[in-house]
């Protein structure tokens, strides 16, 4: 009997332990929630790679940064022009001119292009080499932006055409002026050393050839005053002008030297 109630006993703790052993089974439901958790955080991952995407696309943005330099690139010459048929300087394009044989040639773009003569500066609104100082600047960069500049007969003036005109601007070659009473083209600037006014002005008979001269400062033909036989080319009052080295207003103030208000002061 005894023997009986021992195996008893042994067999009830052999069945103990044997279901004890199933709840082995949740650590492996453990495991697939723990994978779970991976499968998340590679879609985080994945959403870090979103991330990169986004990242590459502000790249792109800084390809778009690129088209600056080609803007500034617009700033050049119109040299594609070059040598191709034309009437006037606007035909040719940005600091590009129209010169003798009607051929677009690159105009100048600092004074340093203007020195094949004395007197001579860049207006590089026109691209052209122009005499800047006579008749109250006519030619300059403010007074004369757009057009050309052409000169009176005997170059005793020079004036600006707003709206080029190949009839009054010519075809001239850099540091040329176009003088539409003669056709003809001469230097934008008179000579003060070899002073070839009355050469410009050899058909001239009031007054005579021999009474003009290159004035100074202004690099134009004006009539020699005090000179007899020769009328002056501007009539001063004495009472009014204003003496050498005295300040004046441009196209208001009257210089006795006949000379006009530069920059300022009467020369």
């Amino acid at each position: 009997m005894k023997k009986f109630i021992v195996m008893m006993i042994v067999l009830s703790a052999l069945f103990l332990v044997s279901c004890g052993d199933d709840p082995d089974i949740i650590p492996a439901t453990d495991n697939d929630t723990a994978n779970t958790g991976d499968d998340n955080g590679n879609t985080g991952n994945d959403n870090g790679n979103t991330g990169n995407d986004n990242g590459n696309t502000g790249s792109d943005d800084s390809d778009s940064g690129n088209t600056q330099p080609d803007d500034g690139d617009s700033g050049d010459c119109d040299t594609s022009n070059m040598g191709k048929s034309c009437t006037v300087d606007t035909e040719c394009g940005k600091c590009m001119i129209c010169t003798t044989g009607g051929k677009c040639t690159k105009g100048c773009t600092v004074n340093e292009d203007c020195t094949m003569a004395t007197g001579l500066k860049c207006n590089k609104k026109l691209a052209r080499c122009t005499n800047v100082f006579a008749s109250l600047q006519a030619c300059g960069e403010t007074k004369c932006p757009t057009g050309c500049c052409y000169g009176e007969k005997g170059l005793t003036e020079v004036k600006c055409l707003t709206t080029a005109e190949a009839s009054k601007c010519g075809l001239c070659a850099q540091g040329e002026i176009y003088i539409p009473t003669d056709s003809k083209c001469v230097s934008a600037v008179c000579s003060t050393t070899t002073d070839n006014c009355k050469t410009l002005n050899a058909g001239s008979t009031s007054p005579k050839p021999e009474c003009f001269e290159c004035k100074s400062g202004e690099f134009i033909c004006k009539a020699k005053t005090g000179t007899s036989g020769c009328s002056a080319g501007v009539l001063i009052n004495a009472a009014q002008c204003i003496p050498a080295g005295q300040q004046c207003v441009a196209g208001v103030s009257e210089c006795c030297s006949g000379m006009p208000c530069i920059q300022g002061y009467c020369y």
